[in-house]
């Protein structure tokens, strides 16, 4: 049986518990409202940086964008142009360009004119040409234009789908980027790390 003297001590430990418990809730609550706070401040940072000039994109999206690339002229609106928004091409599309048009308002790009139309197909409408040679080059091409959604397209086509019998392949926009959607800025997939090999860039 227990006696007095234990019953005593059994509850001056639980009254010890029970103070070290309210300390560490308190604690614990001091935690919680700092974080609260520096979470607060953060989002009200993260938001005036966003409106900063360059970085908002101009408005609305339908605002036309002419590109001079490689000596071809191409037209095309803002909204297609930021669709993946990380990259050079909605860096034209900023407040504040990454480059500066010329007196005309034309961007100019010294880059490929024949694979800048296949850039321009897959941001419009989710397709890729159809050619194994084509694939390599633009993989490269999306590397200059910071594409990481191209070159994620690319890498996730299986190769019985690439052939010359017909002109383009249909695809998926991978990380498409819904509104309030995590960006797609990541390591590349594991899973796909043998992309070299399979396109021959070894």
């Amino acid at each position: 049986m227990i006696n007095e003297i234990d019953l005593k001590t059994l509850w001056r430990e639980l009254d010890s518990y029970e103070v070290e418990l309210e300390e560490e809730e308190r604690s614990l609550r001091e935690v919680w409202v700092k974080m609260a706070l520096l979470k607060e401040k953060n989002e009200k940072e993260a938001e005036e940086l966003l409106q900063l000039p360059e970085l908002t994109f101009v408005e609305p999206a339908e605002t036309k964008v002419t590109l001079n690339v490689g000596g071809q002229l191409f037209e095309t609106t803002v909204g297609v142009l930021t669709r993946d928004p990380y990259t050079i091409l909605a860096g034209l599309c900023r407040k504040e360009p990454v480059i500066k048009p010329d007196a005309h308002g034309v961007f100019y790009l010294d880059r490929d004119w024949w694979l800048f139309r296949h850039i321009l197909a897959f941001l419009r409408s989710n397709i890729l040409p159809n050619e194994l040679e084509t694939l390599k080059e633009l993989y490269v091409e999306a590397s200059f234009y910071r594409m990481e959604s191209m070159q994620r397209a690319i890498e996730d086509l299986p190769l019985d789908q690439v052939a010359n019998t017909s002109a383009q392949i249909n695809t998926t926009w991978p990380g498409v980027i819904p509104e309030n959607a995590a960006p797609l800025r990541r390591p590349l997939n594991p899973a796909n790390a043998n992309i070299r090999s399979k396109y021959g860039f070894e």
